[in-house]
């Protein structure tokens, strides 16, 4: 489709809209798709309007991406439109507080992601999915077939609670699982439905989410409170948490600042993972070839042993197709800023006091900066070829100083995982189950991934 061409007035172009509503109604339905066909036709800056002179843009090539996230960072926080709603999560954790503040909570955090602490969360990651897999066992037994999705958070939550926190969630699992799926279901409606009665009002959603949310305090606290009866430092992020000290003042967190640190923890230490490794088995499931040459070199790495760290480096393929996976189906799909002070991006004015939305989904497939990016292509993902790809092209875990704190965590579960499941089984979609994208707080499938599984 031909693009149209630049506005002299140093507006982007983009869609006239609607009266008054301009774009807002149409960005509703389907989000990425409105992106996407917004960018074939008007270019990698798309300015969209809503009410009489409001305006916000899209940002899509790699250069003007890493000026905002990177170069000029300090212009583009997160801004009130997100923090307001990823906040009744998360609060004023890791993943919305900002400026000095967020430095602070990032440097006492660091320390728990460094190699040689990840490294010592192997074995709690090979426990964990060997308890699973026995669970499977029976599935495959009785020729079952089951939501991966469901697997796949319930695994995560359980590796977040005995890594991060030195605990296991146990009979607090399930409640765990279904109040953060609520609470992220409310959350996505409220950052696609702006006008929507705020939480204050008793709606039914809302007195859904509010129990939701009582649950995720309830299990924090417990965390929270039995670590204090114990005392004493385990070495986990919890523990640097708990005996950190303000260099200023000598105080230590507040109980309700550890409260939004571990709600966050349990939110993005499990979710991203968990999603993308739902949609890693259903490529492979899609793609046999590929899955093949992955149980290839599980075999021949693993010698059917349990993974260990040494094993990491050499299960290079199944690496490949875990950030293959993260190109196409980004966990965090779309990542708003806003902009502080008047900016150009692109030859375009970009207004003061307005949003920028930047989508990894529609970048990683930008065809100017991915050989037929649609297809699903681990090799792409090699050394050779990821030479001289441009920086920003591929950022499935954000950029900047504000790159997820724990992307070598996830890509060391995700590759035990996947060994781990690709040495007992493989794993086919069930016949005619609807496969499609949740375009909320993350892309987790629609209706689940329905699968079966065969024994090896």
């Amino acid at each position: 489709m031909q693009k149209t061409p630049v506005s002299p007035s140093r507006h982007a172009p983009g869609p006239p809209g609607r009266f008054l509503f301009g774009s807002l109604l149409d960005v509703r339905e389907n989000p990425i798709e409105f992106y996407a066909e917004a960018t074939r036709r008007y270019g990698d800056v798309v300015r969209f309007r809503y009410g009489r002179r409001k305006a916000w843009h899209l940002v899509n090539n790699p250069a003007h991406i890493e000026w905002i996230l990177q170069k000029n960072v300090g212009n583009y926080p997160k801004g009130f439109f997100f923090n307001r709603r990823i906040s009744l999560l998360c609060g004023n954790g890791l993943v919305t507080s900002e400026g000095d503040f967020w430095r602070r909570q990032r440097r006492l955090a660091q320390p728990a992601f460094h190699r040689q602490r990840l490294a010592n969360l192997v074995g709690t990651m090979t426990d964990a999915t060997d308890s699973m897999l026995g669970e499977w066992d029976d599935y495959a037994r009785r020729d079952h077939a089951f939501d991966v999705t469901e697997s796949m958070m319930r695994l995560a939550l359980q590796v977040v609670g005995r890594s991060l926190f030195s605990t296991e969630l146990g009979e607090h699992s399930e409640r765990v699982y279904h109040a953060m799926s609520g609470v992220l279901a409310h959350i996505g409606f409220r950052m696609f439905n702006p006008f929507s009665a705020g939480e204050k009002v008793p709606t039914k959603r809302n007195r859904t989410f509010v129990r939701d949310r009582h649950t995720l305090d309830e299990v924090s606290r417990h965390i929270i409170e039995e670590r204090r009866r114990e005392g004493g430092d385990r070495g986990d992020l919890l523990s640097m948490l708990m005996l950190a000290r303000d260099e200023e003042t000598g105080e230590g967190m507040s109980d309700a600042q550890l409260l939004d640190e571990v709600r966050t923890l349990l939110f993005t230490g499990h979710e991203t993972t968990a999603v993308a490794l739902s949609w890693t088995f259903k490529l492979l499931a899609q793609n046999p070839h590929v899955r093949e040459r992955l149980q290839s070199e599980v075999d021949e790495v693993l010698q059917n042993r349990t993974p260990t760290l040494e094993d990491l480096p050499r299960l290079t393929f199944t690496r490949q197709i875990f950030e293959e996976t993260l190109r196409l189906y980004p966990p965090v799909w779309c990542i708003p800023r806003h902009c502080n002070q008047a900016d150009e991006i692109g030859g375009y004015d970009i207004g003061a006091d307005s949003t920028v939305v930047i989508l990894p989904y529609l970048t990683h497939r930008h065809p100017d900066f991915w050989d037929n990016p649609e297809a699903f292509d681990p090799d792409r993902f090699s050394l050779e070829r990821c030479e001289n790809r441009a920086k920003f092209a591929y950022f499935p875990f954000g950029g900047g100083p504000r790159v997820c704190i724990g992307a070598n965590f996830s890509m060391m579960e995700a590759q035990i995982i996947l060994a781990m499941v690709t040495q007992k089984f493989q794993l086919d979609l069930v016949p005619d189950h609807p496969v499609s994208m949740s375009q909320s707080l993350t892309l987790r499938p629609r209706h689940g991934l329905k699968m079966t599984l065969t024994p090896r």
